[in-house]
């Protein structure tokens, strides 16, 4: 590893790219963190007028941003055409990368991104912002300690919300789908921390004819991820009624208990037979309530999806990737977890296209 940079010194951060929804909620989040230092943004976009008069950052060219001795890292925000090719630049540029998932249009993209960040040595983290749950981090060592048993069966549904499913975010001409490729992604991330890379898997996405907008992508889509020893069912809907995600849910059945854990607001269920160190029933926790809710208002620099402006999430996600800066621990959230995801989704649309045939890896 080539990135520590030593606990005293001011990271220099920079943008590439501000047109993705999560820029401003990152920006503010290293603008709040001690030694840290936000020098300046690029983009092609003429949103970036606006989005640096906003956050009171330097309008800087690309070239500019990659030779400044001063700027440790980059955030990577661009549309996901992008986001691969100035990540590699950036690294090969000596800098480390925060990239906004799905960091890439497809495996195609996360594969170069693999081998960079291995050539380089350089800190790849991808921004898969709701693995900083508590609850899921709960859940994870649940798992760990073995404390359900065996677990035979897991299931997990999620959803976007605020009629993005709608906008041309989320439609990206040659991405390989919509809602379900940009959002869902962050529950395929959470279930391969959990449970690694299945063996195979099957899927129906589905556009209803007549029922939602014409132009948006899948109105639901439903999953099998298979393992050798369990079953993952997903499913997901594009048309959430709901502000938050209280509607993301992932449920894990295991022989000796069962476990609920939902990311924001952050809950979790969990019912023990009380062989396994945990109390015998049912134990409930919920972290204390947000008084600001995840997606805000609609800006100048951010006119089509509203801004973040609950800043738990980037404020953990930006500590861990600074602790990777500063110690040279290894990236919380690598290019390989970014390509593995990429994988599934592309297994699951070729699955669906085969009217749910499975796809094996």
């Amino acid at each position: 590893m080539t990135y520590a940079i030593g606990n005293d010194a001011t990271i220099g951060i920079a943008c590439l790219g501000i047109t993705h929804p999560h820029t401003s909620g990152r920006v503010k989040a290293f603008q709040r963190m001690p030694n840290a230092k936000v020098l300046g943004a690029y983009d092609k976009s003429p949103l970036l007028d606006p989005f640096v008069e906003a956050m009171g950052i330097e309008k800087r060219t690309k070239e500019e941003i990659l030779a400044d001795p001063d700027v440790h890292a980059v955030l990577i925000h661009p549309k996901s055409y992008l986001m691969a090719d100035w990540a590699i630049e950036a690294m090969e540029a000596g800098k480390a990368v925060l990239c906004e998932k799905p960091a890439g249009r497809g495996s195609t993209d996360t594969e170069r991104l693999v081998k960079t960040a291995e050539r380089t040595g350089q800190l790849f983290q991808v921004g898969y912002c709701w693995r900083y749950a508590p609850s899921v981090d709960k859940m994870q060592e649940v798992l760990r300690k073995g404390q359900l048993g065996k677990v035979l069966q897991v299931r997990a549904h999620a959803g976007c919300s605020h009629g993005e499913a709608d906008t041309d975010h989320m439609r990206q001409p040659g991405d390989i789908g919509g809602a379900f490729y940009v959002i869902g992604c962050h529950t395929i991330d959470r279930l391969l921390l959990h449970f690694g890379m299945p063996r195979s898997v099957n899927a129906r996405i589905t556009k209803f004819d007549g029922v939602m907008p014409e132009a948006a992508r899948e109105d639901a889509a439903g999953a099998i991820l298979n393992y050798d020893d369990k079953m993952i069912t997903i499913d997901f809907m594009s048309w959430d009624p709901l502000p938050w995600t209280e509607n993301w849910d992932v449920a894990v059945y295991g022989t000796e208990g069962v476990m609920h854990a939902r990311p924001m607001p952050a809950s979790y269920k969990l019912y023990s037979t009380g062989r396994h160190g945990l109390p015998e029933g049912w134990t409930e926790w919920n972290e204390t309530s947000f008084p600001e809710i995840w997606a805000v208002r609609k800006t100048v620099y951010s006119p089509e999806i509203a801004e973040i402006g609950n800043p738990v999430y980037f404020d953990r996600e930006a500590a861990a990737f600074a602790n990777s800066l500063r110690t040279g621990a290894p990236s919380n959230v690598p290019a390989q977890q970014a390509h593995n995801i990429n994988l599934i989704l592309e297994a699951l649309f070729k699955s669906s296209s085969q009217d749910g045939a499975e796809v094996r890896f």
